[in-house]
């Protein structure tokens, strides 16, 4: 089972060695060595850093360091020009299926990284904190698919994310009100992956996303 202290180490660590883009990074058998993990905690800490776009894992290749600035290895931009409201009106179309396979894919460490996640948003008191926490939120339910395809595929959305021109835009629509609210349905997520209710899992993300959406447009 994956801990925040384990993940925070192995994070920590990689980060650390300011290897650049596409570098290979060590194995997961290497870690466990060096950090004095189990290799399945190793694994999951991989898990979630591919959800939040730190590193990419290749089946049969091995585990590098993901691209900064939305550029490959080869030096192919790979980030999206898109606009915010563009963004958010693909995270309508696209999380909801991650939540619902999320629910029916998600391990015993899923469940008790989503539940790390969602006291860290509950004790998020202002913007910046409350930030990050839905962002590890969201990422952690993207690991939760244990889907390689999906995670990259979602990998593709927090480098747009980033990369948008957002001005004041965030601040304006995650108003205080708004953060307490979205609480609520990030909880009723979280409910339903935790109870493998999959088309309940859908069914909330969408829900929170399509409020999200709206709340957008008020001040766009």
């Amino acid at each position: 089972m994956i801990s925040n202290d384990n993940l925070r180490t192995v994070r920590r660590y990689l980060l650390d060695l300011n290897a650049q883009a596409g570098a290979k990074l060590p194995t997961e058998r290497a870690l466990a060595q060096v950090l004095e993990l189990s290799r399945g905690a190793v694994r999951e800490a991989l898990s979630v850093m591919e959800a939040e776009g730190y590193v990419v894992r290749k089946i049969g290749s091995g585990t590098y360091m993901a691209p900064k600035g939305g550029s490959d290895s080869s030096g192919i931009t790979s980030s999206l020009d898109a606009t915010p409201r563009q963004i958010i009106e693909a995270r309508v179309a696209f999380e909801p299926n991650i939540a619902g396979l999320a629910a029916m894919n998600g391990r015993k460490q899923d469940m008790e990284r989503l539940k790390e996640c969602a006291e860290a948003y509950h004790r998020a008191n202002d913007f910046d904190s409350y930030e990050i926490a839905d962002r590890d939120f969201h990422a952690a339910i993207a690991a939760a698919t244990h889907n390689p395809v999906l995670i990259s595929a979602y990998q593709a959305f927090t480098e747009a994310y980033a990369a948008a021109e957002w001005g004041g835009l965030r601040q304006r629509f995650l108003t205080k009100e708004r953060r307490v609210e979205s609480r609520r349905e990030h909880d009723q997520i979280l409910n339903a992956i935790r109870n493998r209710d999959s088309e309940g899992a859908t069914a909330a993300a969408r829900q929170h996303l399509q409020y999200v959406i709206a709340a957008f447009l008020k001040v766009s």
